[in-house]
Formats: structure tokens, C-alpha cells, sequence
């Protein structure tokens, strides 16, 4: 029992305290952070392999580019594209799994006062929640979108049709 890290509740006063609410927060945000970690670097990885092996890579280091040079300047874009798009899925997700970390760690939060408001039959509370977390959830994904057209030259100038 070393008594570092608080292993739930937050401090009464809040953000008052900096410091102790920030050692609150350490193993709340360490656990979301390793959940995204953990499937992130699964496609990072992937996708590095998948552009390490491309064709417009050799032909970059073929008209004089360095590996680095290359990798930085085709590389990245190209593999980015598909990291982006599963770090706006993870980041939507985060908001489920928040539920259950505000509950393990006795945070407040939207997850315990959805929790509290289903309970209590509160249902414009439940209403509130549910509509601001679907909001965050298509405003990560639009932002994703927004992140994927700058990054992709393809799709900057492709218009969908509906």
C-alpha cells in the first residue's frame, strides 16, 4: 500500500487543487489511454508495412530521395489516411468506455450521471446525455473526415453524390 495514486474518488474541492486532482486522474486517463493505444498501434503498424512495400516509395528513393526523406514526405501521408480514420472510431468508443472507468473509479462525469439519471427514471437527464454524446461522436467523425481530406490529396477534390 505505497499511496501514490489515489485508486478512486476525486478531490471534494475539484480542480482547486491541481495537483491533487491531477494525481486523481492519472490512472483513470492511463486506462482509457492504454485501451486506444493498444488496437492503434496494431493498424499503425500495419499500415507502415503496407507503405513500406509501395510501389511510389521505390520511386522516390529511385530519383534520389533518402529513406527518410521518402518515408516522411510519401510515406506518412499515405499510411496516415487509414490511421485517422480508426482514431476517430476509437475516440467515438472512448465514450462508452468511460462509463465503466468513471464507475471503477468513482469519477463524476457524463457516464455515472447517465448511470445515476437511468436509475432515478430521470428521462430528460437520460435524453441530455445521450444527445450530447451523440453529437461529440459525429463531431469526432467529422473532424476525422475534415483530418483525412488534408491529409489525402485524392480526396480533396472528390465531391460524393446523394
Amino acid at each position: 500500500n505505497l499511496r501514490i495514486l489515489p485508486s478512486s474518488g476525486f478531490p471534494l474541492r475539484g480542480w482547486s487543487n491541481f495537483g491533487e486532482a491531477a494525481t486523481a486522474m492519472i490512472l483513470p486517463v492511463l486506462t482509457v489511454a492504454l485501451v486506444i493505444a493498444a488496437s492503434l498501434i496494431r493498424y499503425v503498424r500495419a499500415a507502415t508495412l503496407d507503405v513500406l512495400g509501395s510501389d511510389y516509395l521505390r520511386t522516390a528513393r529511385a530519383l534520389g530521395a533518402s529513406f527518410p526523406e521518402a518515408l516522411i514526405r510519401h510515406g506518412l501521408r499515405n499510411g496516415a489516411v487509414p490511421v485517422i480514420s480508426i482514431l476517430g472510431i476509437e475516440l467515438a468508443t472512448t465514450f462508452l468506455g468511460a462509463v465503466v472507468v468513471e464507475k471503477v473509479f468513482a469519477l463524476p462525469g457524463l457516464g455515472s450521471m447517465l448511470l445515476l439519471a437511468i436509475q432515478q427514471r430521470d428521462y430528460p437527464n437520460v435524453q441530455g446525455v445521450l444527445f450530447i454524446s451523440t453529437l461529440l461522436v459525429l463531431l469526432i467523425g467529422f473532424a476525422a473526415d475534415l483530418l483525412q481530406r488534408l491529409v489525402d490529396p485524392r480526396l480533396r477534390g472528390r465531391r460524393t453524390e446523394s
